[in-house]
């Protein structure tokens, strides 16, 4: 006799009819559903694990080769999303290689000595990027039914971010030749228009564990501890990707994102891979957002030197204000009477930044009774347009529809503290950086490198869809 699909909803459904009664809402049914299944999933499950295992030739995955055999059908338990599933699989030594190992684990991509399949442990990474994982466990048990510890998740997250980790540096290593260059280019959307890609850059500050518990002893030698360390970011988009939504708020509809906390050497060769991978070599122009720090600018003169500069408009009208608050008297009539019409001559003349210079410089002679403060921010405000005036074509860049301000990266910054800057959270260098790979990996759309099974689901799935 043969059992059909109706069959087996015919039976579900009356098992889970009996369980229930007649007193229930949707959620409880749900539930049911789901309970009464489990067993039987994770049956099939096991099944076909094994299935795998036992056809799994015994080859090296490294090279390819022969494996010497040291045992057959050695057992391994892994906790799966429906329960834990046990399998039996060969294992032997590669000569060639010099290294154990089991091809079916491979196969199957089981890490050694994880104890969650590839779905257990994209749940837990998922878990930690939304939040602490002494949080988030019971939201996890909610929606998937595992009863996972906290620290479980943790080490299975951490474990992610360290393949995250090796994933973006092979990217980043592939900047040094002209071979992973092209390799990197490859990779990239060719379009048939010509098109702008934009740059924006920035750096926040991240809280780290530095000389834990010598807080008292460091102040007694006079020195303070430093627990703030930078996060270096940035983001990369077309200009065509910008748009709004129907309700007038900016999007970007596809952007790449780096951040990383092992210093601007990292950054530089993390941030160019992913402007190759974005279409750097395909674009018409390129054109760099960001405030006026010099090291920004040292790092664009070093890996974007042909690119259009532009000093962030908001940025620049602070210093402005500053300025003027300094002279007039912070929030007067005089300060805002002074600044707006340079405020003006910026956004709206070609050569708005040479008339604030001219400005600036007027103020020497006509303001006498400036204080030794005063004088030096005047210095310092001159020196900073005429530093920068190049970076100043506001009004321009409006005219073709640029960003004149550094909004995206702002956001991006912002995003990644969110998660990083939670109450009384502080990180290690090696934690933060392995879950700022993690979560770079996710945002930039290549998660599936982790997990291929998020994208490529079962034949019967793709068919279906």
């Amino acid at each position: 006799m043969q059992i059909t699909e109706a069959d087996v909803v015919m039976w579900l459904t009356e098992r889970v009819r009996r369980e229930l009664g007649t007193a229930v809402n949707m959620g409880v049914v749900e539930k049911a559903v789901d309970q009464a299944t489990v067993e039987c999933r994770r049956q099939a499950l096991q099944t076909l694990v094994q299935e795998v295992a036992a056809t799994r030739p015994l080859v090296c995955p490294r090279c390819g080769g022969d494996l010497n055999v040291e045992a057959y059908g050695r057992v391994r338990s892994v906790n799966s999303s429906v329960g834990p599933v046990q399998f039996g699989r060969d294992y032997g030594f590669c000569v060639r290689c010099g290294e154990h190992a089991y091809p079916a684990d491979v196969a199957l991509g089981l890490q050694p000595r994880a104890t969650g399949s590839p779905r257990v442990q994209e749940m837990c990474a998922l878990n930690a990027l939304r939040g602490p994982t002494g949080q988030h466990h019971e939201d996890l048990r909610r929606l998937t039914g595992l009863a996972l510890d906290p620290s479980t998740i943790h080490r299975e997250a951490r474990r992610q971010g360290k393949r995250a980790q090796a994933l973006r540096d092979v990217d980043a290593a592939l900047t040094q030749s002209s071979q992973g260059i092209a390799a990197l280019a490859a990779r990239a959307n060719r379009l048939s228009s010509p098109h702008t890609l934009v740059i924006e850059i920035d750096a926040w500050n991240v809280r780290e564990r530095d000389d834990w518990g010598l807080t008292t002893a460091l102040r007694k030698r006079g020195e303070e501890p430093n627990r703030w360390h930078w996060v270096y970011t940035g983001t990369v988009f077309r200009l065509d990707q910008r748009g709004s939504t129907a309700a007038g708020r900016p999007i970007i509809a596809e952007r790449g994102f780096v951040a990383t906390r092992q210093g601007l050497d990292a950054f530089r060769q993390q941030l160019y891979a992913e402007a190759i991978q974005r279409g750097l070599f395909h674009a018409e122009h390129v054109l760099v957002v960001a405030d006026g720090a010099v090291w920004i600018w040292n790092l664009v003169e070093d890996r974007f030197k042909d690119a259009l500069q532009r000093v962030d408009l908001y940025h620049v009208k602070g210093h402005l204000w500053a300025l003027a608050n300094e002279l007039f008297g912070s929030g007067s009539d005089d300060a805002k009477a002074w600044v707006a019409p340079l405020l003006r001559a910026l956004e709206r003349r070609l050569d708005g930044a040479l008339d604030v210079i001219h400005g600036l410089e007027g103020l020497r002679s006509t303001m006498a009774r400036l204080t030794t403060e005063q004088r030096a921010t005047l210095e310092r405000e001159i020196g900073y347009f005429n530093q920068h005036k190049d970076r100043m074509d506001y009004k321009r860049g409006k005219r073709l529809g640029q960003p004149v301000g550094s909004g995206a990266i702002e956001s991006t910054c912002s995003q990644y503290q969110r998660r990083l800057k939670l109450t009384g959270q502080f990180w290690s260098l090696e934690g933060d950086e392995a879950f700022l790979a993690l979560s770079t990996l996710h945002r930039n759309g290549r998660w599936h490198l982790l997990f291929p099974h998020d994208r490529l689901g079962t034949p019967a799935l793709r068919a279906a869809a």
